[in-house]
C-alpha cells in the first residue's frame, strides 16, 4: 500500500512538472506543431484520437501533428515524447485589398476583400448567383456561401451539390480555387456547354472559407500567421459527430463554425460534396473512422481516380501521384474521428470526399494559378457525377404530388448509404456500373420494388416512380404497379411455318380507381412505318400475352412498342428465314 501511494505521488509530481513545461509552448500561439515516433499503424490510430495528425512517414515511423495545450498534456501523460517544430513564417506571400487584383486569382485577398468579392458575384450575376452569410465564426467573421443555379431565386427539383474549403485555416490553396471556381462558372455560363449543363441541372453551393479565423489569425490584412485550428484552438475537422466515436469524439463542445455547418447540412439535401485541404496531394474517400469499406467503394475508387487522373494529365510529373496513384481510403491512411467527410456520408446520406490538393499548405501566390490549371477540369468532372447513376422523381399516383421517400439499393446498401428524395420528389443515387434492384419506401404509401435497373459509369438512368397511397384499397399488394414491356420470345424468330409465332408480354399497372387503361401494341419496320397493330383496347391491370405471326414479313429488324398515354416502351425483334 505504501509503495502504491509513493507511485501515485511520483506520477502526480510528473504531471505537475509536465503542465508547467507545456505552458511555455503556448505563450504566443494556441497550437504547436510537433514530431513524434510510432511503432505501427494501430498505435498511430490511437494517437490520432489525442492529437491532430498531419503528415506520416511510414518508412521511418515518424509523424507530424498539431496540438493544443489540453491535447499535448494528455499526449505526454500517456508517455509519448515529441520534438516541437518551430513555426516558420512563409516569405513572399502577397495579400491585396484591391478587388480587381484579387480576381486575377494570383494573390490572396484581405478578409474584407474576400467579403467584397463574394458580394460582387451576386451583384454581377443576380440571375445566377446569390450569396448568404449563415452566421459568424468564433471571432465574428462571416461564414459565406454562394448558391449558383440557372433559376437561383427558385427552389427546383434538382440535385444539390456542395464544395467547401479551408476548414484548416492554414491550408489555403482550396480557398482561392473555390473563389476562382465561382467566377469561372458564372463567367462561362453562356459560352461553355459543360458549365451550362452543370448550372442548369444542379443547385451548386460553394463555401470558399470554412475557418476564416484560422486563415486570418494574423489579422484581416494578411494570411501570414494562419493557423490550422480555429480561434478556440480546436481542430474543426475533428469536431463533428462520428459514426463510431459518438457525438463529441474530440472532447470539445461544438464550435460556432461546426454548428453552422451542421445546420447548413440539415437544411439541404446534398447528393455529393467535397472538402478541400492541403499538406498532401491525394483524394481521400470514405471511411476515415473505421476499416469497413463503404458499400460504394468501387464507385468511390472510380470517381477518385477520375479526379486524380485528370489532374495528373494537366500538371507536372509527380503531382497527385502518391499513395494508390493519387487516391487513398481514409482509414488505410490513418484513422480520424469527428471528421467532416464521415459526418456528411453517414448522417446526411451524402457522398463527400476530402481532396488534398497541394503538398504545401500556404502556397506562394505564384502557385495559385498553376494549381487551378491542375484541378479545374477535375472539379467540373466531380460535379457532373452527381447527375449520373440512378436519378429520378417520386410522386403520389393519385395526386401527382412529390414524395419524400427512402430509396434503398437491395442487397447493397448499409452504413447509411441509402438516399432520400427531396421535398420536390427528386432523388439521385450515384453508383458504380451494374444491374440493381431498388426499394422505395414512404410513410403512408405501399412499398415499391423495381428490378433490373441497368447503370453505366458516367451515364444517367432516369426513373419516374409513382407510389400508391395506403388509403387506396389494394386487395393484392403484389398487383403490378408499373408498365412493363418484356422482350419477345423466341427472338430471333424464324419465318418457318411451324415456328413463325413469337410471344410478346406486357404488364399494365394497377390504377388508383382500378380503371381500365387504353393500350396499344404496334410493330414498326426500320423506316418507322407501322406494319402491324397487335393490340388496341382498354384493359384492366395485369399481365398480358399476345402472339405475333411473322410468316408473311420479310426478314430483317423490326420494333414493337407498348403505348399508353404518355408511356412508351420499345423492344427489338429479329426475323430470319
Amino acid at each position: 500500500m505504501v509503495y502504491l501511494k509513493l507511485f501515485l505521488l511520483i506520477i502526480l509530481f510528473q504531471i505537475n512538472i509536465v503542465s508547467q513545461d507545456i505552458s511555455s509552448f503556448f505563450k504566443e500561439r494556441g497550437e504547436i506543431k510537433l514530431k513524434f515516433q510510432f511503432m505501427d499503424k494501430a498505435e498511430l490510430n490511437t494517437i490520432s484520437k489525442i492529437i491532430s495528425i498531419d503528415e506520416i512517414d511510414f518508412q521511418n515511423h515518424t509523424a507530424i501533428a498539431y496540438s493544443n495545450q489540453k491535447q499535448l498534456t494528455k499526449f505526454i501523460e500517456l508517455g509519448y515524447d515529441f520534438s516541437p517544430i518551430l513555426y516558420e513564417q512563409p516569405k513572399g506571400i502577397l495579400t491585396t485589398n484591391n478587388i480587381e487584383e484579387a480576381m486575377e486569382w494570383d494573390v490572396y485577398p484581405t478578409y474584407e476583400t474576400y467579403v467584397s468579392i463574394m458580394q460582387q458575384f451576386a451583384t454581377d450575376y443576380p440571375s445566377l448567383c446569390q450569396v448568404y452569410s449563415l452566421g459568424t465564426s468564433t471571432e465574428g467573421r462571416e461564414m459565406l456561401f454562394a448558391k449558383i443555379s440557372d433559376n437561383v431565386s427558385q427552389t427546383e427539383a434538382e440535385p444539390q451539390f456542395f464544395y467547401t474549403s479551408t476548414m484548416h485555416g492554414d491550408e489555403t490553396t482550396g480557398y482561392i480555387l473555390m473563389l476562382h471556381l465561382i467566377d469561372y462558372l458564372l463567367e462561362n455560363y453562356r459560352t461553355n456547354a459543360t458549365v451550362r449543363n452543370l448550372v442548369n441541372n444542379l443547385e451548386i453551393w460553394i463555401n470558399p472559407l470554412a475557418n476564416p479565423d484560422g486563415t486570418y489569425a494574423g489579422g484581416n490584412n494578411t494570411v501570414l500567421g494562419a493557423t490550422r485550428y480555429n480561434a478556440n484552438w480546436v481542430d474543426l475537422n475533428r469536431n463533428f459527430p462520428d459514426p463510431q466515436d459518438g457525438i463529441h469524439p474530440d472532447g470539445e463542445v461544438y464550435q460556432a463554425e461546426t454548428l453552422l455547418m451542421m445546420e447548413f447540412a440539415e437544411n439541404h439535401d446534398f447528393v455529393m460534396s467535397a472538402n478541400f485541404h492541403g499538406g498532401s496531394e491525394v483524394i481521400n474517400y470514405p471511411w476515415d473512422t473505421w476499416y469497413e469499406r463503404h458499400p460504394d467503394d468501387n464507385w468511390w475508387q472510380f470517381v477518385s481516380h477520375e479526379y486524380a487522373d485528370t489532374a495528373q494529365e494537366y500538371s507536372p510529373s509527380g503531382y497527385m501521384s502518391d499513395f494508390n496513384d493519387g487516391i487513398t481510403n481514409g482509414y488505410d491512411w490513418y484513422e480520424i474521428a469527428g471528421g467532416r467527410q464521415d459526418f456528411m456520408n453517414y448522417f446526411h446520406h451524402c457522398r463527400e470526399m476530402t481532396a488534398e490538393i497541394s503538398n504545401i499548405k500556404l502556397v506562394d501566390e505564384s502557385q495559385l494559378l498553376p494549381h487551378w490549371e491542375y484541378n479545374y477540369r477535375s472539379l467540373l468532372n466531380y460535379m457532373e457525377q452527381s447527375l449520373m447513376g440512378i436519378q429520378g422523381i417520386i410522386r403520389d399516383s393519385v395526386t401527382n404530388e412529390p414524395i419524400v421517400a427512402k430509396i434503398t439499393v437491395i442487397n447493397h446498401d448499409e452504413d447509411s448509404s441509402e438516399v432520400y428524395s427531396n421535398a420536390m420528389g427528386r432523388f439521385s443515387r450515384p453508383i458504380y456500373a451494374g444491374n440493381y434492384s431498388i426499394k422505395i419506401e414512404a410513410s403512408g404509401y405501399y412499398t415499391k420494388i423495381i428490378n433490373g435497373i441497368e447503370v453505366a459509369n458516367n451515364e444517367q438512368n432516369y426513373l419516374e416512380i409513382n407510389l400508391i397511397p395506403t388509403y387506396v384499397a389494394v386487395e393484392d399488394e403484389n398487383k403490378p404497379l408499373e408498365f412493363k414491356l418484356l422482350q419477345n420470345y423466341p427472338n430471333p424468330i424464324s419465318k418457318n411455318a411451324n415456328q413463325s409465332n413469337t410471344k410478346i408480354k406486357f404488364v399494365i399497372p394497377f390504377s388508383a380507381n382500378n380503371e381500365i387503361t387504353p393500350i396499344k401494341v404496334v410493330v414498326f419496320n426500320t423506316l418507322g412505318e407501322k406494319i402491324r397493330e397487335l393490340v388496341n383496347n382498354s384493359l384492366s391491370a395485369g399481365e398480358y400475352e399476345v402472339n405475333f405471326n411473322v410468316s408473311n414479313l420479310p426478314s430483317g429488324v423490326y420494333f414493337y412498342q407498348l403505348q399508353s398515354g404518355q408511356y412508351f416502351d420499345t423492344k427489338k425483334i429479329i426475323i430470319c428465314d
